[in-house]
């Protein structure tokens, strides 16, 4: 399918996650122009060196989402690199795993600050841009855990549930200017950054939790990333889609 996403500007938070990566591919693959964020600065260099050298039209910056006036200078530095911003979407994540009630008060700002505030940062950065240009897409990927609770995670559950709200209340508020907002709820993506060995030691565990028999990839992400960035989903605005395996049938 011919999603539309030639020369269209999409800012991608959290590009070096392996599904960051992937969506990244795919954008480039659909002749989108990428303005690529990311904490971590060296593999960032590293993967928009790799894009462009497959014809990829990119540009990297390291950026901390949880400072609304980083965010907005870089949003500032891609509009002046490319133009404007068509798209947003919102990879990042952070997680210290453990029960609620032994967690530590002093590690649930770093999950929610980079969680839930670096969308609010991004989303509030972008948004005049996109009603001025009477369009936009913004695509934030979260976990089951927002709409279903999960142990261990509670407190990202709480940040990303924060996330569903903004998602489809700001859906509602500029739909008339041909902006869209949506979410990708997913399952248990088998990816590095998890705690080390916990995929591999809790395999079993987690897989019977999985009526597809097995655990997500990256590759199985993307394609709903790109469609609900395209304008082929140009009247779905305010949801939250499973991409999960079935793990949630909510």
């Amino acid at each position: 399918m011919e999603l539309g996403l030639k020369d269209k500007v999409a800012f991608v938070c959290g590009c070096t996650a392996d599904t960051g990566q992937e969506i990244c591919s795919g954008l480039v693959k659909e002749g989108a122009k990428i303005a690529m964020t990311d904490i971590v600065d060296e593999k960032g260099q590293q993967l928009a060196g790799e894009l462009a050298s497959k014809g990829g039209d990119v540009w990297f910056s390291k950026m901390d989402v949880c400072d609304y006036r980083e965010v907005a200078r870089t949003v500032q530095a891609a509009q002046d690199r490319f133009g404007r911003v068509d798209i947003l979407i919102y990879v990042a994540g952070f997680a210290i795993p453990a029960k609620f009630a032994q967690s530590v008060p002093e590690n649930w700002k770093k999950q929610i600050d980079v969680c839930l505030y670096g969308f609010l940062n991004m989303t509030h950065t972008v948004l005049q841009g996109m009603i001025a240009n009477n369009y936009g897409r913004i695509v934030s990927l979260m976990g089951d855990s927002s709409r279903i609770g999960e142990t261990n995670i509670s407190i990202v559950a709480a940040a990303r549930a924060g996330q569903i709200a903004l998602i489809k209340s700001v859906a509602k508020e500029v739909g008339r200017f041909n902006i869209t907002l949506n979410g990708v709820s997913l399952g248990v993506v088998d990816t590095p950054h998890y705690p080390p060995g916990f995929v591999k030691k809790n395999y079993e565990k987690l897989v019977v939790q999985y009526p597809l028999g097995r655990l997500g990839k990256p590759e199985d992400i993307a394609p709903m990333v790109l469609l609900l960035s395209s304008d082929r989903s140009a009247w779905t605005t305010g949801q939250i889609v499973s991409v999960n395996g079935g793990f949630a049938m909510v």
